[in-house]
């Protein structure tokens, strides 16, 4: 009797614990409701009747599906295969679970240039339960594997997101995880303080339900870590950014487009990389100040197009680098019809197009700083720098002896209020150094220049109908 009843004991166990298939062992002690148990399997639950998921792999003729199970109690067990199996729900509330053993990653086997996904056919719905168990059914492992789940949920009509409780991780690991889902209303959190490259890229592009960011709490970045991150998404305000080391294009476009948001992070790093900030916060039109920015040391296209489109920018910060980089300050602020003034522009040392198009269509950009003090010029370093600033009536003082390729090239084109210049120049260079640099400015003005300069008038030279004052 004893011996039959302590048989019945461990079937009944067997059968509790969900491990009735051998192909994947689950000694996470899971209990059948996912949805509140963080440790479980992944959990899809209805939200529409007559819902459908299933999981692709898009555009690709290789079919070595990862290892994945699919249950509807956590009990039964059932080998999802790929164009195969159909799960349909027929009621909102029911319930599909999915587990893995693919401790290398779902793209273990699968092309990097290929997409995995789930598909929800346009119904909704709540995901809760462990993302990990797709890799590893015991929901220990804190470690994602390289492109692990990329794109995963990518369009999907899902409104909350499972627990991504891993700290180290791999590069694109999470690469556009909740892109294109336009329903989801929170964030995961993100523990992980160890980042690789593009592992956070794009990760919830265009969430435009999507209120409240995650921390971030990593101090050490990777080439495009955060790239695009936020991306037209609806946050409101921005996560703290405490890094002080970064990596090239970390932040690039993180918060671009994000309408909605009002206040920007502190961003504290004093030694940049090449596109660190880049678009960081293009068309974030309800942007009112831009964060402090100590860095001194630049790097190349490092703060390119970071504040373009933020229309409710009236000032800029001081930008205390005395030595520039490559396209540096690159349409920092173009388009910015709220700016009014620019602060002290200090840098003596110039780089290829480090001012190119700063402020370009600042239409109400009316205080400048009243010289650029290099003397120094390179190519480009000016081209287009104040173009269509319409209410701007003082140039700042331009005490360069010797132009460089493109240097002034359209520098005032279309500042139609302008009506003062002074230049050092002891005289002109190739036409395309200052081509159109002062076409549609005011018919009448003073232009200051050394008695040496020719006195030749144009759109390429001194504006016609001014008035010429020598020294």
């Amino acid at each position: 009797m004893k011996t039959k009843l302590l048989f019945l004991l461990i079937a009944a166990l067997f059968v509790i614990t969900g491990c009735k298939k051998d192909k994947i062992d689950n000694d996470s002690g899971n209990n059948s409701d996912a949805n509140v148990n963080l440790n479980g399997p992944l959990c899809f639950t209805a939200e529409e009747d007559n819902s459908t998921i299933a999981i692709h792999i898009y555009r690709s003729e290789v079919m070595n599906f990862p290892n994945i199970e699919y249950s509807y109690d956590t009990i039964v067990w059932e080998t999802y295969v790929h164009l195969s199996t159909e799960i349909r729900l027929e009621h909102a509330g029911d319930k599909v679970y999915f587990r893995g053993n693919n401790p290398e990653g779902l793209y273990a086997n699968i092309p990097t240039n290929q997409n995995l996904k789930f598909d929800t056919y346009n119904k909704k719905f709540t995901v809760s339960g462990n993302l990990m168990s797709l890799i590893d059914p015991s929901c220990k492992t804190t470690t994602v594997p390289d492109y692990c789940f990329r794109d995963l949920f990518s369009g999907t009509y899902i409104t909350t997101p499972p627990a991504l409780p891993a700290t180290t991780l791999g590069k694109e690991c999470y690469c556009r995880l909740f892109s294109g889902c336009i329903y989801l209303k929170t964030a995961p959190e993100l523990p992980a303080t160890t980042m690789a490259n593009d592992c956070y890229r794009g990760m919830f592009w265009y969430c435009i339900s999507l209120k409240d960011a995650p921390q971030l709490p990593a101090i050490t970045l990777a080439d495009n870590c955060y790239e695009n991150m936020f991306d037209g998404s609806g946050i409101i305000e921005a996560p703290e950014l405490p890094a002080m080391t970064l990596a090239d294009k970390c932040y690039a476009n993180m918060f671009t487009d994000c309408k909605q948001l009002t206040k920007a992070p502190r961003l504290p790093a004093t030694s940049l990389k090449d596109g660190c900030y880049m678009a960081m916060f293009l068309g974030c039109s309800k942007l009112t100040a831009a964060p402090e920015l100590p860095a001194t040391s630049l790097a190349n296209d490092c703060y390119a197009h970071m504040f373009a489109g933020c229309k409710s920018i009236t000032t800029t910060p001081r930008l205390p680098a005395l030595s520039l980089a490559d396209r540096c300050y690159e349409t920092m602020f173009g388009n910015c019809d709220g700016l009014t003034t620019v602060l002290e522009l200090p840098a003596t040392t110039l780089a290829n197009g480090c001012y190119s198009q700063m402020f370009h269509d600042c239409i109400n950009l009316t205080n400048i700083p009243d010289i650029l003090p290099a003397t120094t010029l390179t190519n480009s370093c000016y081209e287009a720098m104040f173009y269509n600033c319409a209410n701007l009536e003082k140039a700042p003082e331009l005490p360069a002896t010797t132009l460089a390729s493109r240097s002034y090239m359209s520098m005032f084109k279309n500042c139609s209020s302008l009506k003062s210049i002074k230049v050092h120049l002891p005289e002109w260079g190739d036409e395309l150094d200052t081509y159109f640099w002062v076409l549609d400015v005011q018919s009448d003005g003073v232009f200051y220049c050394p008695s040496s300069l020719p006195q030749e008038f144009g759109v390429h030279n001194i504006p016609e109908g001014w008035t010429v004052v020598t020294f």
